[in-house]
């Protein structure tokens, strides 16, 4: 397993959706947070992992992963969860969670596969806390089975947890906690489920945007992943923001810093807040118009525009041309690549006699 050095985590500032999460599990538990924390400093996380060892010492109770991860939900993964919200089946979610794994940086491994009947979710952690063994799989599953249902919005009939560890206190405790069946000593920590289930649709499956708000997603994770820059907070900020933030004050104050700070951290990046507030716009835009048939003035309005001519100029000013002509000639382009493609495979045996 990985250690504590300054190689894992220490660029990747913990969310404070965690953070508030972690003090409530810690008031849960009887105990005073600020015994724990200092609100006035972000920490990292290895940072973060040395208060949960910390704090697993010395709360000493057992149900305190489980609390945890109870006070975990999607909205709290920031980015991660809304993307996850937005896929249009289970299926859909667990892979993107396997290609953005939360936890990579601490080299733990999430795992998505299928055997004959059943879709398996497993999870490896790449470190063991001291006090807590068992802790990074228990808050694992229990956010999990947290985002599942309300992914699903039912009860998860025929579906099971399996942990790798022998229980640390009574087994009912962890049933109670987790509500459903739960099996210990097994090879690796998994979630299991039905396999037909992961297939069938969620609430995202009829919104014609969603896809096109996942692959967004996707893009920052990716970036954050890459860096932890500036600019790649703040396009994170803006994207889980729906278009409600749009000043460089707003996300400067998010960011816990004063708006001539972020400019000069964005200059010394080769970037402005204009720049990357225009360039997601425009990302989405051109993804509205070429895979959606919504209404310009609707599309608009998804973007924060309360004028169609505003969003009319911006476009203009972005592409070159008004969305109106950039979706005519994006779909005159797609039906020319499927005629090529078309009749590139019907005369292909022609030109190999």
């Amino acid at each position: 397993m990985a250690n504590w050095g300054v190689n894992f985590g220490r660029d990747m500032k913990i969310n404070s959706a965690y953070v508030t999460a972690f003090k409530q599990a810690i008031r849960d538990s009887g105990h005073d947070p600020s015994i724990f924390f200092d609100d006035t400093v972000a920490i990292d996380e290895v940072e973060f992992y040395q208060l949960c060892n910390k704090a697993a010492e010395s709360i000493n109770d057992p149900t305190f992963a489980l609390r945890y991860g109870s006070a975990l939900h999607l909205g709290t993964h920031g980015v991660l969860g809304n993307a996850l919200m937005s896929c249009r089946t289970l299926r859909q979610a667990a892979e993107f969670l396997v290609r953005h794994n939360p936890v990579s940086t601490m080299e733990a491994h999430i795992h998505f596969a299928f055997d004959h009947d059943n879709a398996i979710l497993s999870f490896t952690p790449g470190i063991e806390l001291p006090a807590a063994p068992n802790f990074l799989p228990e808050v694992f599953f229990m956010a999990a089975i947290n985002g599942i249902s309300e992914m699903v919005g039912v009860e998860l009939a025929g579906c099971r947890v399996e942990f790798a560890f022998e229980p640390t206190m009574p087994e009912e405790i962890y049933t109670r906690f987790i509500g459903l069946p739960v099996h210990f000593g097994a090879g690796v920590n998994r979630f299991i489920g039905p396999r037909d289930a992961v297939n069938l649709p969620l609430a995202a499956a009829g919104n014609e945007v969603a896809d096109i708000y996942v692959r967004q997603c996707s893009k920052i994770l990716i970036e954050r992943s890459r860096s932890a820059n500036c600019a790649a907070r703040v396009r994170r900020i803006l994207l889980n923001a729906n278009n409600k933030i749009t000043s460089e004050h707003a996300v400067a104050e998010r960011l816990k810093m004063s708006a001539r700070t972020l400019r000069r951290r964005l200059s010394d990046e080769k970037t402005s807040f204009r720049e990357i507030f225009d360039e997601l716009r425009r990302d989405m835009a051109m993804a509205y118009l070429s895979e959606t048939r919504l209404p310009i003035a609707e599309i608009g309005l998804l973007l924060g525009f309360d004028d169609v001519a505003n969003f009319r100029r911006s476009f203009r000013r972005w592409n070159g041309n008004s969305p109106q002509t950039y979706r005519e000639q994006k779909i005159i382009d797609d039906k020319t690549n499927i005629t090529g493609s078309l009749d590139s495979n019907a005369t292909s045996p022609l030109s190999c006699s």
